[in-house]
């Protein structure tokens, strides 16, 4: 029913206009002048001009309608149930008046890095060869390459290189190397799809910027290095660790981080080489960190014997990824197995449905020979196993 406005005075109304009132009027309804006044039952539809008044009995109770410039169509009686009726007829519909209200989820959406691109030069290295390449230094040739990457920002002025890896198929595994394990067989062909990988293994100042975010599964702790220094890469991080990291990384960027899967390692760190080394058939040590025990006293003075700084040496791989051979060794997401038997071919993780302790191990360290830091090389590590010669890098997909 609508509302008289405000400051109007309802009118009285006109006793000379009811007694002319046109005896054709109906029970049903009736239309009327302004000022008029209709006397009628219930159910009787009216509509007025300005300033009608409706009156008549409606089960015992009168009435009063006055509008102003409002007409009224129609009068409905409404069935009004009782709150005890309305409830058991819901509850016959099967509905659960002591649910938990369902609360709405709303995923944040994934957000799609920005590329850049940068330019670097990677190296080859050429063994001399012949008799009188006896003695003589490796010859370092170097090219020129630009590749893709996003930089994804950790706060307090910290940042993570992201480098993207396209999609492709190489042969996994050793191809008849010298000092190779069983557990590098059988050499196997492997379609790998794009993702992006950290240009170098995690910093202790990103381990630290991660560490202090809040809590997915268990504590960090935020200063774990035996070698110190910001641009050093974080050790003696264990599987779980690296885990935790990845989960409090994602949450923080809503991008999905975890562990490389062993075969987007090995594809990352060949770049396209089939050789032991991407640098070619040896590495030295102008190119990367590892120890050689092999070598004469006099050389012994390139060898660092401890951690070096990520961006200590000059040449990337074709890819523009740092320190794939040496540093520290980095754990990848699979369980461990003993050879390539039964393995995947598209480039997931290997995981067994049965829980196991050990994971691989990929890389070598700045504490192995030159075989350990082989493209091809594997080792296998326990979930809880820590030392200064453990690390990690992150793939984001």
């Amino acid at each position: 029913m609508s509302q008289m406005p405000e400051n109007l005075e309802p009118q009285q109304p006109d006793v000379n206009s009811n007694q002319q009132a046109d005896s054709s009027i109906t029970n049903n309804e009736v239309k009327g002048n302004q000022n008029r006044v209709i006397q009628g039952n219930n159910n009787q539809s009216v509509t007025g001009g300005n300033n009608t008044v409706n009156q008549g009995n409606n089960n015992t109770q009168n009435i009063n309608i006055i509008t102003n410039n409002y007409y009224l169509e129609k009068v409905v009686n409404a069935s009004v149930k009782s709150v005890e009726e309305t409830k058991n007829t819901l509850q016959n519909k099967g509905c659960d008046f002591n649910a938990e209200p369902e609360k709405e989820v709303r995923a944040r959406p994934k957000l799609k890095p920005s590329h850049r691109k940068y330019r670097f030069e990677y190296a080859e290295v050429v063994k001399p060869s012949g008799l009188f390449g006896f003695g003589r230094k490796p010859i370092i040739n170097s090219h020129r390459k630009e590749a893709k990457y996003f930089i994804e920002d950790l706060g307090g002025g910290v940042e993570l290189e992201m480098i993207a890896i396209p999609e492709g198929n190489f042969f996994m595994g050793s191809l008849e190397e010298k000092n190779a394990t069983s557990s590098e067989f059988p050499r196997h062909l492997v379609s790998v799809n794009s993702f992006f990988i950290g240009k170098y293994p995690i910093t202790q100042k990103q381990w630290k910027a991660v560490a202090y975010l809040p809590q997915i599964n268990r504590p960090l702790v935020v200063d774990c290095s035996k070698f110190k220094g910001d641009s050093y890469p974080v050790e003696q991080i264990c599987w779980d660790n690296a885990v935790e990291f990845c989960d409090r990384l994602s949450q923080k960027t809503n991008r999905d981080y975890r562990l490389p899967s062993e075969a987007e390692w090995e594809y990352a760190c060949r770049a396209g080489t089939t050789t032991p080394f991407h640098f070619g058939d040896i590495i030295t040590p102008e190119l990367a960190n590892y120890n050689y025990y092999e070598d004469t006293k006099s050389s012994r003075e390139f060898f660092h014997n401890q951690t070096t700084p990520v961006d200590n040496f000059k040449f990337p791989n074709l890819l523009g990824l740092y320190d794939m051979h040496g540093l520290v060794w980095e754990w990848c997401m699979d369980h461990w197995h003993d050879s390539y038997k039964k393995a995947p071919n598209d480039g997931k993780a290997w995981v067994n449905n049965r829980d196991n302790q050990l994971r691989v191990i990929r890389g070598g360290s700045w504490a192995d020979i030159p075989v350990n830091c082989r493209s091809a090389s594997r080792k296998k590590a326990r979930i809880d196993e820590q030392g200064n010669y453990l690390g990690f890098r992150v793939v984001c997909c």
